[in-house]
């Protein structure tokens, strides 16, 4: 017999070679397949023994976990026989902020408060709990000047090791009790989604605010027309975000309000901390200063009736994405529109401002006004001591702001964009009636014509909150 010829022999080595190639791929699918399975099963026998092991803690329980961004969300309930109070979730020795939660990764204002809203003050939560009751709080693991506490860094779970929870008997006075657990809560991890056209606005746990989404513009009708150029809607119409559409105007702020929470749970009128908490975003953002050096120069302000390099005189109003000096910003990359000028904007907030002067006064505005004081501040009005007319002030102008002192994160003025606040120490306007409220509601930003009275924390503190006219809208938030 002749030798085999060559080609057949490579032929048949390559052949041998992929079969064994296949079979050593098989066997490392399976082991893969094999540590994947064993490494989900770990998982999830760690996940039953954590629930087992928290949900028999007493007197507070907690019966599931997640993480959601750089929020621990738990499940807790009181199973004492006896109402208590939480005041505190502690991770890793850092006392962390704590906020109500609800479905679709909404947080509601926190349980929460600073002496005074001083940002470097010691924080006190309470959070009251009958017994049985069940509650959902988001303890936010993102702390200023600490770095991120809770942090799942890409991973699908995580585990809490040093978690406490401290809290008072709220029959017997007894407080300062600590619960602390010998066992890890392992959590999963998620992110907070927003709508399209919404932006994502970190959290800031100085100022006590959670992350949420809000309009990316300001709020607009859903129909197509809404009735006047799509200015004026009727109020049987949602809130929308339609970029091509001029804001919705001509609303007050209570059916602003109740326009924005008929979109569905957790949806609200941004609320005045979170106006801040997004300014005070903006203004850490070199993008957003003509100089792209925070504190150099001026903010970017938009539609002001200003042509600048900072802002620019467009329709009364405009609508959407155009001059770039309507967009700021966010430290996460995403942007608002308008947030400084084009329309002023309504927040869920107001202060309560008295005449206590007792001489006869015109509530009409006829000088003597109602809308000033000779007798000062008595309420919640910003001040600097002395007796202040009607009118717009640099936010340097006032010693206390106040019920806004939240809201003075700097020393800047009009001149690097911020704005300006219009006050008056009296009674504020509601619509056929004049000067006649107590009720000082917050507008924010600044419209069309206000020029350097615009800005980021602009704020009109003169109307009562059934004040509307066509210059003022709002823009929802969750």
């Amino acid at each position: 017999m002749g030798k085999r010829p060559l080609s057949h022999s490579r032929g048949q080595g390559a052949t041998e070679y992929l079969v064994i190639l296949g079979a050593v791929l098989l066997v490392s699918i399976v082991v893969v397949s094999a540590t994947s399975s064993s490494t989900s099963s770990q998982v999830s026998i760690k996940q039953q023994q954590s629930q087992a092991y928290w949900s028999s803690m007493f007197p507070i329980t907690v019966a599931s976990a997640k993480v959601v961004d750089y929020n621990l969300v738990l499940q807790i309930q009181n199973a004492g026989g006896t109402m208590l109070r939480l005041d505190g979730v502690n991770v890793d020795g850092t006392n962390l902020p704590i906020y109500p939660y609800s479905s679709g990764d909404s947080y509601g204002p926190a349980y929460c408060s600073r002496p005074n809203d001083n940002f470097s003050a010691a924080m006190s939560c309470s959070l009251m709990l009958a017994p049985g009751e069940v509650a959902y709080v988001a303890a936010q693991g993102a702390v200023s000047g600490v770095g991120n506490v809770i942090d799942c860094g890409g991973k699908t779970s995580v585990e809490i090791s040093n978690i406490s929870f401290r809290y008072s008997l709220g029959d017997t006075r007894i407080s300062n009790i600590v619960l602390k657990g010998d066992k890890p809560i392992l959590a999963s991890c998620g992110t907070k989604a927003c709508d399209a056209n919404w932006s994502k606005v970190s959290g800031n746990s100085s100022m006590l605010v959670n992350d949420f989404c809000v309009m990316a513009y300001e709020a607009t009708c859903s129909l197509a027309d809404g009735g006047q150029g799509a200015i004026w809607c009727p109020l049987s119409d949602l809130p929308s975000v339609q970029p091509a559409n001029l804001p919705w105007v001509k609303i007050n702020q209570s059916s602003a309000a109740e326009r924005c929470a008929a979109l569905g749970a957790g949806y609200h009128l941004i609320r005045d901390r979170e106006w801040i908490v997004a300014a005070s975003n903006i203004a850490n953002v070199a993008a957003n200063w003509n100089t792209s050096v925070v504190g150099s120069g001026s903010l970017k302000i938009g539609n002001n009736g200003v042509d600048s390099s900072v802002s620019y005189d467009g329709p009364n109003p405009d609508a959407g994405a155009g001059n770039p000096t309507a967009q700021l910003f966010l430290s996460n990359g995403e942007s608002l529109w308008h947030f400084s000028a084009n329309v002023l904007e309504w927040t869920d907030d107001s202060l309560f401002e008295n005449r206590t002067d007792t001489s006869p006064c015109f509530s009409n505005g006829t000088a003597p006004g109602c809308q000033d004081d000779p007798a000062g501040v008595s309420g919640g009005m910003p001040t600097n001591g002395t007796v202040l007319p009607m009118g717009w002030y640099e936010y340097t102008s006032f010693s206390n702001l106040n019920a806004l002192n939240y809201s003075n994160f700097s020393a800047w003025t009009s001149a690097q964009g911020i704005g300006q606040m219009h006050i008056n120490e009296g009674l504020s306007y509601s619509p056929t009636v004049g000067y006649v409220s107590t009720a000082h509601s917050f507008i924010r930003g600044g419209h069309y014509n206000h020029a350097e009275k615009a800005g980021i924390l602009a704020l009109f503190a003169r109307y009562s909150p059934s004040y509307y006219v066509s210059w003022v809208g709002f823009r929802c938030a969750r």
